[in-house]
C-alpha cells in the first residue's frame, strides 16, 4: 500500500507538470526542466545518507514525517504561480519520495526470504505497478471534470493513503522486524568506504546501475518535454496526454506481472543489455514518428521496458549482493535512478531549445546506446 500509494501520487503528477508550469507561469524551456529535475536531484543527493542510517524503528518514524511532507506538496502547487516557490516545493516532496521508496523498497527485501526473493521482489514491483497505471487514470478523468490545477489534489489524497499504511506497519513492525533476513551481524560493522567499494566493483550491481540509470535518463526526457511536443507539435489536447501515460503505464505493469515467466527465457543480464538496446530504438523513435497513433504505440512500447528492467535490476542486486550491503546497494541502485531523471531535463534543454523538442529525444538515445555497449564489455569479462 505504500509503494501504490506514493507511485500513484506521483503519476498523477507526471502527466501534467510541465504542461502547467507552461500555462501558469510561462516559463521557458530550461527552467520547466529544472522544476522537473530539482525533485529527482534532491532525491538523489539524500539517497546515501538514507542507505547508511536506514533500519529499525526509526525507518517507520521518519517513513510518516516524509509521507506527510510528500502528500502536502502537491495541494501547494496550484496554490503559486512562482517558480522559484514551485522549485522549492519540487526540492521538498523530492527529499520526502527519496525516503519513501528507499525506506519501502529496504523493508521489502527483508521481509522476503530469500528462497522467495526473486518472485517477492516482482510482487512488490508489481504494486508500484498499480499506482503507475491509478495516477494517469485519474488525471485523464480530473482534467476534464476539475481542471489541471485541481487535479495536483487528488495527488495529495493519493499520498494521504499512504499515512494510513504507515500508521498500520507502524503497529506490526515489532512482528515484522523478528522476520528480517539480515544475517552475519559482524559484517554490518564493515567500513562503509569498504561497503561502497565492494558495491560498485560487483558486476551484477554494475550491470542493474548501468542499465537503470542509462533508462531513466530517456524517461527524465520524457517527464519534463515529451508533454510538451505532444501538444505542441502533435496537437494533443491535455486529456490524450494523460492517456499517453496511462497507456505507458499499463505497458510497464503487463511486463512486470509477466516478469517471472521472461527471466524463465532469458538470463538478467542478457535482459538488461536487450532492454537498453531497444530503450534506445524508442527514443529515436519518438523524434523520427510525427503520427498520433505511432507515437503513442512508441511511447506505451517505452513503458513496457521500464517494466522489465526495474525489477529485473532489483532481482541482480538480490542475487549478487551479500545481505549486508543490500540496503546500501538498493539505496545507490534507486539513486542512480534518481539522477538519471534529475540530469536528464538538464542535459538536453540547450538542444531543446536551439534544435526543437524532438532532439532531446536523440540525445537521450544516444546515451543508451553508449550504456548498451558499456554493459556488453562488462559481461564479456568474468568476475574475478
Amino acid at each position: 500500500m505504500i509503494g501504490f500509494s506514493y507511485i500513484a501520487s506521483s503519476s498523477v503528477i507526471a502527466p501534467i507538470l510541465s504542461i502547467y508550469v507552461k500555462d501558469i507561469t510561462n516559463a521557458p524551456v530550461e527552467m520547466i526542466g529544472l522544476v522537473t529535475a530539482v525533485f529527482f536531484i534532491t532525491s538523489a543527493l539524500v539517497k546515501i545518507p538514507l542507505g547508511v542510517f536506514a533500519g529499525g524503528k526509526k525507518t517507520i518514524t521518519f517513513l510518516l514525517f516524509a509521507f506527510v511532507i510528500f502528500s502536502i506538496c502537491p495541494a501547494l502547487y496550484p496554490l503559486t504561480d512562482s517558480i522559484l516557490m514551485l522549485i522549492v516545493l519540487r526540492a521538498l516532496q523530492g527529499f520526502a519520495y527519496a525516503f519513501i521508496g528507499t525506506a519501502s523498497l529496504i523493508l521489502a527485501a527483508l521481509t522476503i526470504s530469500s528462497v522467495e526473493r526473486d518472485r517477492g521482489v516482482g510482487t512488490y514491483t508489481a504494486s508500484l505497478s498499480l499506482g503507475l497505471l491509478a495516477g494517469p487514470a485519474i488525471t485523464t478523468f480530473s482534467i476534464p471534470l476539475f481542471g489541471v490545477s485541481n487535479t495536483f489534489y487528488f495527488a495529495s489524497l493519493m499520498g494521504f493513503i499512504g499515512i494510513s499504511a504507515a500508521l498500520f506497519l507502524n503497529k506490526k513492525f515489532s512482528s515484522i522486524e523478528k522476520n528480517w533476513q539480515i544475517i552475519d551481524v559482524a559484517a554490518d560493522r564493515e567500513p562503509l568506504k569498504s561497503k561502497v567499494s565492494g558495491i560498485m566493483r560487483n558486476k551484477g550491481f554494475g550491470t542493474a546501475f548501468i542499465g537503470i540509470f542509462a533508462f531513466f535518463v530517456i524517461f527524465g526526457v520524457i517527464l519534463a518535454y515529451a508533454p510538451l511536443y505532444a501538444k505542441e507539435t502533435l496537437h494533443f489536447s491535455n486529456e490524450y496526454i494523460s492517456v499517453l501515460f496511462l497507456l505507458y503505464y499499463t505497458a510497464t505493469t503487463v511486463t512486470r506481472l509477466a516478469i517471472g515467466r521472461i527471466i524463465g527465457r532469458v538470463s538478467k543480464s542478457t535482459l538488461m543489455i536487450l532492454s537498453t538496446v531497444f530503450a534506445a530504438l524508442f527514443s529515436f523513435a519518438l523524434a523520427i514518428f510525427t503520427n498520433n497513433f505511432v507515437f503513442a504505440g512508441i511511447f506505451a512500447s517505452i513503458g513496457a521496458i521500464q517494466g522489465v528492467l526495474f525489477p529485473v535490476g532489483s532481482m541482480l542486486i538480490a542475487e549478487h549482493i551479500q545481505p549486508s550491503r543490500n540496503i546500501l546497494a538498493n539505496s545507490l541502485y534507486m539513486m542512480g535512478i534518481d539522477v538519471g531523471q534529475g540530469i536528464a531535463p538538464l542535459i538536453t534543454a540547450g538542444v531543446a531549445v536551439q534544435y526543437g523538442l524532438e532532439y532531446s529525444f536523440i540525445v537521450s538515445a544516444a546515451i543508451s546506446v553508449a550504456a548498451a555497449l558499456l554493459l556488453i564489455w562488462l559481461n564479456m569479462h568474468k568476475q574475478p
